[in-house]
């Protein structure tokens, strides 16, 4: 008799653990910028794990890391399951990790139980995710489903100059496979909320229903150069003083507008910046997430004004803009269902959540079904060294993937 799947929760934990001591911080956290010495650390360990696990490991032109499980019937497209080994600069454990290395524990799972799905089974790590790096993020998974041109994302530049592709030789993972332009049946990512709700309402796991309403902003703000110990302090076009300003002022808007909608400037440059000279150009980046389209209107309405405000108030040029709009994307409300029934066949409270963040997923959407499964991280926190996600949480999340991937593998 073939014994049911059952995900090693001990096995996984240790696996997220020893992957998080790959860049390891001081503050606990993980440190592993896309295509780092660390970033290719991470990867040659998932593909130990892969080929322990009996799987084909390829590689595609921009780096992404598909872990093959072969099904009954090759004419089948597969299903996916991934999310991404980079961090932020640092982050933690569990951000991208949890997806990655459950689908490696989903894997093991079928192994141990000699169960063959009808599906191929891909685990998907996919390049540069956080964006932490270079920018834009999302990117593997965005040139993976044709949002992205291949040739854009070779040549991107990290803050040092440094293109993209050199690192992606560099580091060994410069891939011959074609990316994408092949067909996928489902795609599934477990990944930490990166938010409070489902701590706050006691819950285990949340099928998310949605995406939201996103964009960057980038401010150039133009003052005049001068000598920071003799230039008249009536006299001066400090732009860095104006950047200030307009920092505040953004917090403010961001505030006003949560929780359906927050901003924060993350990016200030500034030239000279050194002490003995007055800033003569300073620019600042921000991002702006809202639930509502009208919303992130009235956010990029309200910086505008500001901005325009600041700019007669000092005398300086201020220039804005606005790109890479993100708009709202809604998941396969049947797949988001299934996961909410298997939460419940396993005995785990859940719920419907929206996503605020990116995920490799709403890139995925435009090529096939999605699903991302949420489990709860502590005090909502991500992006940070304290990043935490208790072990009952993450087997949690484990076992609706593996069910799931049954479900669906299954499926013809």
């Amino acid at each position: 008799m073939t014994a049911l799947p059952k995900i090693d929760a001990n096995r996984l934990w240790a696996d997220i653990m020893t992957m998080g001591a790959i860049g390891e911080t001081p503050g606990g956290g993980s440190f592993r910028p896309a295509l780092s010495d660390a970033d290719r650390e991470a990867r040659n360990l998932f593909r130990h794990w892969a080929h322990e696990a009996g799987l084909t490991v390829t590689v595609d032109a921009i780096g992404n890391m598909f872990a093959r499980r072969e099904g009954s019937d090759p004419s089948l497209p597969p299903l996916m399951i991934g999310s991404h080994l980079d961090t932020q600069m640092p982050g933690g454990k569990f951000d991208g990790v949890l997806g990655v290395l459950a689908g490696i524990a989903t894997v093991r799972a079928l192994n141990e139980a000699n169960v063959t799905t009808k599906r191929a089974i891909e685990i998907a790590n996919f390049t540069n995710e956080e964006g932490a790096r270079f920018q834009p993020g999302v990117m593997g998974s965005g040139v993976f489903v044709g949002l992205l041109p291949l040739d854009h994302a070779l040549q991107c530049r990290d803050d040092a100059g440094i293109p993209l592709a050199d690192e992606l030789a560099r580091i060994g993972y410069a891939g011959s496979l074609p990316v994408g332009g092949r067909p996928v049946h489902t795609y599934l990512e477990l990944h930490i909320e990166q938010g409070p709700e489902l701590e706050k309402a006691g819950a285990m796991i949340a099928a998310v229903s949605n995406s939201s309403w996103g964009c960057s902003g980038f401010i150039e703000i133009h003052g005049e150069n001068g000598h920071s110990q003799t230039a008249a302090m009536s006299k001066r076009r400090n732009s860095l003083v104006a950047a200030a300003r307009l920092i505040l002022e953004i917090e403010a808007i961001g505030a006003d507008n949560e929780p359906e909608g927050m901003v924060s400037a993350t990016v200030i440059r500034n030239w000279p910046n050194n002490r003995v000279n007055i800033p003569h150009l300073t620019k600042l980046s921000y991002v702006a997430v809202h639930a509502t389209e009208e919303g992130r209107a009235r956010i990029i309405e309200r910086i505008e004004a500001a901005v325009q405000r600041i700019a007669g108030e000092t005398g300086l040029t201020i220039d804005a803009t606005t790109s890479h709009y993100r708009q709202r994307v809604d998941l396969s409300p049947e797949l988001s269902g299934q996961v909410m029934q298997v939460a419940s066949q396993l005995g785990y409270a859940s719920m419907l959540l929206p996503t605020l963040t990116s995920h490799d997923a709403l890139s995925m959407h435009h090529l096939c079904q999605t699903a991302i499964i949420f489990v709860p991280c502590r005090d909502g926190i991500s992006h940070s060294e304290k990043e935490w996600c208790d072990p009952e949480q993450v087997t949690a999340g484990a076992r609706v993937l593996l069910d799931m991937a049954v479900m669906i593998a299954n499926d013809s």
